[in-house]
Order: structure tokens, then C-alpha cells, then sequence
């Protein structure tokens, strides 16, 4: 016996819903911040940048496998690096984003700018698995080139949120996503690829 259309329904359009909220974070996380936060949570946000900085330093280990003497372990250990970097590294930068905004009358929470910061990684992700995808099919070493550019693609979307915290504030924005942007290049530059 099958279950009425009517209490099927919302299963689906719930289902469907969380799928479109997962595309939106990989093709346009700009536009996730602006329609679909509030049904993004935290972890999944992080999981992102996480994913993201995991796949960009997985490069690099492949990279370095390649051109230099490492070790399988201190291979592995870069990729964790990567991946930390990722989740707490950018949960951190994203709270350090929230306090400074404070005064600028910030409308949103300290969740909804730890979420806006994970999901602006969303691009990072693709360029990092389309890097991957390069360096394992044809032997490329594309860590600096699909990873940088992968970072600096999340600028967008960190600058769009970073607005919403400073109350439309652009100039204000650009300055804290240039901040925060840094930060995290350097933090890939040291704990993501670095020794």
C-alpha cells in the first residue's frame, strides 16, 4: 500500500530543497549567502572549506611526492594540515570577521558568519577537485595554480557577506575581506603546503 501523495510531498520538497541548498554552495555561494543560509548549518558550511583546503593541499602532497623526498607521513600530515586549516582555520577567521563588524552594526549572528564563511569556499572546492582531477589524469603539479585561484575565487563571496556584516559598508567590507583573505592565503602558504 503506498503512502497518499499529500504526506509524500514534503519529503520531497524538503529533499529537494537541501539538494539545491548543496548546489548553490559549490556553483554559487554568493547567492547562498544571500538566499539559503538560514538552512545551512555550520557543519556542512565547514565541510566545504574544509573539503576545499583538503583537496588544494592533497595537491600539493601529490606535488611534492613527485619533485622532492617526503615521506608518505609527512605527506599525510599536510593534507590534515590543509583540511584543519579548512574547517578551524576559517571558523576562526570568520568569528575574528564577526567581532570587528560589531560596531558597524552587524545584523547578523555569529552562526550565520561562521556559515557565510565556510560556504564562500564553495568555488575553492571545484577548482581544488578540477586541480585534483588534473594532477592525477596527466601529472600536472597544480597546487599553486588551481589552488590560489581557488582561494581567491572565495573573495567574492566573503566580501558579499562581509557587507551584510557592516551594514552595506563596501569600503569597510573590501579592507576586512582583503584582512581575512590574507590571512588565509598565508595560513595555506604555511600550514598547507609549507614544512
Amino acid at each position: 500500500m503506498s503512502l497518499p501523495e499529500s504526506s509524500t510531498a514534503p519529503a520531497a520538497a524538503t529533499g529537494a530543497r537541501r539538494g539545491s541548498v548543496w548546489l548553490s554552495a559549490l556553483f554559487d555561494p554568493a547567492g547562498l549567502i544571500a538566499r539559503h543560509l538560514d538552512g545551512f548549518g555550520v557543519l556542512p558550511a565547514l565541510a566545504i572549506s574544509g573539503l576545499a583546503f583538503g583537496t588544494i593541499s592533497l595537491q600539493a602532497a601529490l606535488d611534492l611526492a613527485r619533485t622532492s623526498a617526503w615521506d608518505s607521513s609527512a605527506l599525510a600530515l599536510l593534507v590534515l594540515r590543509g583540511t584543519l586549516l579548512g574547517t578551524a582555520g576559517v571558523a576562526l577567521v570568520g568569528v575574528a570577521a564577526w567581532v570587528l563588524s560589531r560596531p558597524f552594526a552587524a545584523s547578523q549572528g555569529l552562526g550565520w558568519t561562521v556559515r557565510a564563511f565556510g560556504g564562500a569556499y564553495g568555488n575553492a572546492l571545484i577548482y581544488g577537485l578540477f586541480g585534483l582531477a588534473l594532477n592525477l589524469f596527466l601529472g600536472w603539479n597544480t597546487a599553486v595554480s588551481c589552488g590560489v585561484t581557488g582561494l581567491l575565487w572565495a573573495l567574492g563571496p566573503m566580501f558579499s557577506s562581509l557587507r551584510e556584516l557592516t551594514g552595506q559598508r563596501t569600503g569597510l567590507a573590501a579592507l576586512l575581506a582583503t584582512v581575512c583573505g590574507a590571512a588565509m592565503l598565508s595560513g595555506w602558504v604555511l600550514l598547507g603546503v609549507g614544512p
